[in-house]
């Protein structure tokens, strides 16, 4: 390309560009229109007409309601239906463990020996390890000898992954794999 070619486009350029700027400035510009203020709020109350529960019927209704998560649970471990277990110990038992403990350790208490009360002690274990490790410690200490050992080794497995050295403390508070530091757990 020669040089005065090159002059041409770019002095046609620039015409372009400022006859594009000269005939946009000789147009009137219209302002956009005011924004209207909104609506006064309405002078019209309407009281409600439900009364707010007393601080003893806000009470009874979380104590009905922790019974209904307890019976729930309960029926899921008796009917064994491996998605009513899931459902329960995804969804109720962490509820039950965070509100109310003690009922959860009660109703571990209340089953018998056998399959049901295994896993429902297991999943306590688990879910109870995670939210409150003290209580959960404190609450297998109060189990006999076997399943004490038994949840103990369940609570290491779940917290190993995201805390070894509190799992480590864990075994030896309960004297994991040393016969002679299970006697010593067994006595604090």
């Amino acid at each position: 390309m020669r040089l005065t070619s090159l002059v041409s486009v770019l002095l046609v350029t620039l015409l372009g560009v400022g006859a594009a700027f000269w005939l946009d400035a000789k147009e009137a510009r219209r302002p956009w229109p005011k924004p209207t203020p909104p609506p006064p709020p309405s002078p019209i109350y309407t009281p409600s007409k439900e009364t707010a529960p007393s601080e003893e019927e806000i009470v009874e209704m979380a104590r009905e309601h922790n019974q209904r998560l307890e019976h729930t649970i309960e029926q899921a471990l008796i009917e064994k239906d491996a998605e009513q277990r899931e459902a329960a110990f995804t969804f109720l038992l962490p509820e039950l463990v965070q509100v109310d403990p003690d009922r959860v350790a009660a109703m571990v208490a209340a089953f018998g020996p056998g399959e049901a009360r295994d896993t429902l002690r297991t999943e306590v274990t688990r879910q109870w390890i995670a939210k409150d490790p003290d209580a959960a410690i404190r609450w297998m200490k109060t189990l006999p000898e076997d399943e004490q050992q038994a949840s103990a080794r369940i609570a290491v497995e779940s917290i190993s992954a995201h805390s070894p050295a509190e799992a480590a403390a864990l075994a030896e508070q309960f004297g994991i794999g040393d016969p002679s530091k299970r006697r010593k757990a067994s006595r604090d």
